[in-house]
């Protein structure tokens, strides 16, 4: 699989944390404007990145150190990349192509019609691959994976802030419908989070 290399120049004079938690706000309107892969990358690595090498502890907290969140970034308009699905490869930073492609509007309609979806640069797609954790964690495994995935969405939140961009957590919509998009299998491997960002 042909990986596409991230910036690494990730770091960023942006603002203090006290002044990001107060500016952060759900943002659902978006400019008809390009992220950078910059941008993107950026994003990628704060939300849920490698930030202590020797450990290869990453940006969220996780149950047992296991990281069953995956991301799907899927580009509707980001320099650099063709529009389509891909998947983020931490280990590394960087982006493998899934399916290439405009699904602004298969996002739209499985997220029960929310606009935003097809308006954003990026919809940052979190699934969740459960036996990860769940060997461990049996039946308690599925409340350490939503709560991973909130914080992630979080991180999303105070990066895009920071950034000057926006976003806004979606959690309403068909679940199929986006597992069919990303072509994961909804059992072993489901979507649980949407996080579609742009330019305000």
């Amino acid at each position: 699989m042909a990986k596409i290399e991230l910036p690494r120049e990730v770091e960023f004079g942006g603002l203090s944390v006290d002044r990001v938690i107060e500016s952060r706000r759900s943002e659902r309107d978006f400019k008809d404007m390009p992220l950078s892969l910059l941008e993107l990358s950026r994003l990628l690595h704060y939300a849920y990145g490698i930030t202590e090498k020797r450990e290869q502890l990453r940006a969220a907290p996780s149950a047992g150190a296991l990281y069953p969140i995956e991301i799907y970034p899927v580009a509707n308009n980001v320099q650099g990349l063709a529009r389509g699905i891909y998947r983020y490869f931490v280990a590394d930073h960087s982006l493998a192509l899934v399916r290439e492609g405009d699904f602004r509007h298969q996002m739209m309609r499985h997220a029960l019609g929310e606009e935003m979806m097809g308006r954003a640069s990026v919809v940052l797609v979190l699934s969740a691959i459960f036996e990860r954790s769940a060997w461990r964690y049996r039946e308690r495994a599925y409340r350490y994976i939503l709560l991973e995935a909130g914080h992630i969405s979080q991180n999303i939140y105070l990066v895009a802030t920071a950034l000057g961009l926006g976003t806004c957590a979606v959690g309403a919509f068909d679940d199929q419908g986006y597992n069919k998009i990303i072509r994961v299998d909804g059992k072993m491997e489901s979507v649980i989070y949407l996080m579609p960002v742009g330019k305000i």
